[in-house]
């Protein structure tokens, strides 16, 4: 391995060859036109033209912030209805593989454009690991569910320490280069600010919050380090349930979407890179993103994305059959997966088409509508919600949240491990029994954080795709602050009513008891964890006034049931239901909005992955055949039916433990990308063209000659091409491994001492030793 700085190595050389990115610069800087034939595409492996094969002066030249259709002989630049042009991968400046296969109708334009490596890697290890899941579901989830408590017992130090340290590197951040413009500074963003954060929020929590909302601060009342503590009142309790909660679904959650978000948009938008996720980390590796590295990286990044959504998928369903149980929609008799397999599999096909509609009108036609509408109607429920509840209590414990959540959730809670609480007895457990669940950090914290790892891809990509000609700071404050914001009223709210409700039910218990001498008396008929608030005045056998009802109509309220926890939400929906008070009906309404609202959240989920999805597997692209759109669409309703019909939750469960495992390497991509996002915004600070720096200005200086993912390794390009390895990587040495270096490779395996003492004794590590090369 020798260290030699790259500009003494370019002035001994007799010809210089340019890089790719020199290349896409130069292209990506051309102010005109130049339209050259284009050979007819066939339905084999193509690579992009060679640079290094092209004359000096007949590159085209053509702009990489542009989408082109590959149309007759010559390229044509698709623009939209704004005359606005948009990026796509530029295919003349990166050797990327990839297949190009003419459809025998639709016109000259009418082809299937992808990566035949990052594709059939995506869908083989996907559907792999889901026949897995579906042939042994029991067996899948006890290794799977056992590979998770591994990665929980060696690494919630890491998972807890990382997201805050992500967290603080973004706020430094907007602060740092907040003032950088994804895009030329004279064009505005593509989207309305609305329209934007309604497309970021429901393709990141909207359905979370909604089946958690209320029964998560309900699930923190028991179990936890403060709980377990024994010396909190209720009113304590109750307290850090919500602030646990939003932790989870606070900066926590938004800070791993936005370095993905950030990282892509800047290698995108600033610098004409192909929308992927290789492509953060050409400023780390270089030319070396384009071959089998980046393949890898943006298949495992398909998986990751297609694997969490259809789990999400399947898992929502089995609640939205729940909810329709609820509303007697279907037979309320039917209790066991099996008999609801056809509803489930008429569910999931009910969201996908509609979610394949919505992605093959377009971005900014389907799902921009859908999460617009789905936004505006959640929020809607919660204001309902607001209204017809104890306003006055909520506003004070929205308040009172606050406070508490930038008290202890920036710090405190934001590093707690739990160290002691997670040891088991004979290992130094506390002996007192005042202190948490073993388990609690592990399935709820590092739970959270791991999931939100695991989709920081999807949803990341998402964000940088409709975040162009906005500034750093923009994105910062709407894709961290303003949903953090929105969590806390949504939690707040759902949450605290669902708090008051529960201790209303326990003083019914109380009040039974203590008047009628039966704590059942105002049980519902209905659900036995629910009561009946009596809607007038209760007095004493003594003459006195023992209860007054200040919320008249709100009845039944309920006890929190952790085996039916799903119906938290609906029980809260069904406490507007009393049939001679002002709300007489609306809960059944609520209850039926709410499953609505939920379907428009989970189609807005499915047709953003999707869109990310599709982009990943066509090199970048974001402009796509409709077939495309909707084969990956359909990928995910088939495998999200596949799980539930032939393994049920086990299933499903078992692939989403498989997710979150995944997400330990992911969580080490962030970092590089954090590194990726400071050498971007520092070359755009040097740079002369701020619109359009020149993708060389990322790489470094000085350079390894032969780096560590280079010389034994390039024989994985070798496979992987199929010995077709392109010209530009043939000259670049990145087909295969040279004699010297596989000469040298197996010296070092077999006798490492030989190697270890010429580092040694090199310049590298004494500069003093003559022999340094």
């Amino acid at each position: 391995v020798i260290f030699q700085d790259a500009d003494k190595k370019l002035s001994n050389t007799t010809k210089h060859h340019p890089t790719m990115a020199e290349t896409a610069a130069e292209a990506a800087n051309a102010d005109s036109w130049k339209e050259n034939p284009e050979p007819e595409a066939s339905s084999s492996v193509q690579f992009a033209q060679d640079p290094d094969t092209v004359e000096k002066g007949e590159l085209e030249k053509r702009r990489f912030h542009q989408s082109f259709i590959r149309g007759g002989d010559k390229f044509e630049a698709e623009e939209d209805a704004d005359g606005k042009r948009h990026h796509a991968t530029p295919e003349d400046g990166y050797p990327l593989r990839e297949t190009n296969l003419k459809l025998p109708f639709g016109g000259p334009t009418s082809r299937l454009v992808f990566n035949p490596f990052v594709s059939l890697f995506g869908l083989a290890f996907l559907w792999g690991l889901s026949i897995y899941c579906m042939a042994a579901p029991s067996e899948a989830q006890a290794t799977l569910n056992g590979w998770f408590n591994d990665t929980i017992q060696y690494f919630t130090w890491f998972f807890i320490s990382a997201n805050p340290i992500l967290t603080f590197f973004v706020i430094w951040l907007a602060f740092r280069y907040g003032h950088i413009k994804l895009g030329p500074k004279d064009e505005e963003p593509e989207f309305s600010d609305v329209s934007y954060f309604a497309m970021i929020f429901s393709s990141g929590v909207g359905v979370g919050l909604f089946f958690f909302g209320v029964s998560e601060p309900l699930w923190h009342q028991s179990s936890n380090y403060f709980t377990e503590a024994g010396y909190h009142s209720q009113n304590e309790i109750d307290q850090w349930a919500l602030i646990i909660t939003m932790y989870h679904w606070g900066f926590a959650a938004w800070s791993c979407y936005l370095t993905v978000a950030l990282a892509a948009g800047l290698a995108t938008y600033k610098f004409g890179l192909p929308m992927t996720i290789r492509a953060t980390f050409y400023p780390i590796i270089g030319d070396y993103c384009w071959g089998w590295i980046g393949d890898l990286i943006d298949g495992f990044s398909i998986v990751m994305t297609v694997a969490g959504v259809c789990t999400s998928l399947g898992l929502g369903v089995i609640q939205i059959v729940s909810g329709l149980q609820r509303l007697g929609w279907i037979d309320p008799s039917k209790t066991s997966q099996e008999d609801l397999k056809n509803q489930y599999v008429a569910v999931i096909w009910i969201i996908t088409l509609l979610a394949t509609i919505s992605v093959v009108s377009g971005l900014k036609v389907g799902i921009k509508t859908l999460s617009n509408v789905a936004f505006g109607l959640g929020t809607l429920i919660l204001f309902l919600c607001f209204v017809m509840d104890k306003t006055y209590y909520l506003l004070n414990l929205l308040v009172q949240t606050t406070g508490m959540y930038l008290q202890w959730s920036i710090f405190q809670i934001a590093f707690w491990t739990d160290a002691f609480g997670s040891l088991n007895a004979g290992e130094g457990r506390a002996v007192d029994g005042n202190s948490a669940a073993t388990w609690w950090i592990g399935a709820w914290t590092v739970f959270y954080l791991a999931w939100w790892v695991a989709w920081a891809c999807f949803v990341g990509m998402f964000i940088a795709r409709i975040s162009r000609c906005r500034t750093l700071r923009t994105m910062i404050v709407s894709v961290l602050v303003i949903p953090t914001l929105y969590a806390l009223f949504f939690m707040v709210f759902m949450g605290g009513i669902g708090l008051r409700q529960q201790r209303q039910a326990l003083e019914m218990q109380v009040l039974g008891e203590e008047q009628f001498g039966n704590s059942s008396h105002y049980v519902n008929e209905e659900i036995g964890y629910c009561y009946n608030v009596p809607q007038e005045d209760v007095v004493s056998t003594t003459g006195d006034v023992v209860f007054t009802n200040s919320l008249p109509g709100v009845t039944p309220v309920c006890e929190f049931n952790s085996a039916d926890s799903s119906m938290a939400w609906f029980n809260v929906m069904y406490s507007f239901s009393y049939p001679d008070g002002k709300f007489a009906g609306f809960g059944p309404f609520l209850s039926g909005f709410t499953i609505f609202t939920l379907a428009l959240y989970f189609i807005t989920s499915s047709d953003s992955g999707s869109l990310v999805v599709d982009i990943l597997a066509s090199n970048g692209r974001t402009e796509h055949h409709w077939i495309q759109r909707v084969f990956w669409a359909f990928t995910e309703g088939a495998v999200a039916t596949a799980l539930l019909v032939a393994g049920g939750s086990k299933a499903l469960n078992a692939l989403q433990a498989a997710s979150i495992v995944f997400g330990l390497p992911f969580n080490l991509f962030l970092f590089v990308m954090c590194l990726s996002i400071v050498r971007m915004c520092r070359a755009i600070d040097k740079s002369d063209n701020l619109d359009e720096p020149h993708p060389d200005t990322l790489l470094p200086a000085r350079a390894w000659e032969m780096p560590i993912f280079g010389g034994i390794f390039n024989i994985a390009e070798y496979v992987v091409s199929l010995g077709q390895v392109h010209t530009s990587r043939k000259e670049k040495g990145m087909d295969l491994p040279t004699k010297p270096q596989l000469f040298e490779f197996f010296k070092g395996l077999v006798f490492p001492f030989i190697s270890l003492r010429q580092i040694y004794s090199s310049g590298i590590v004494d500069p003093k030793h003559q022999n340094a090369r």
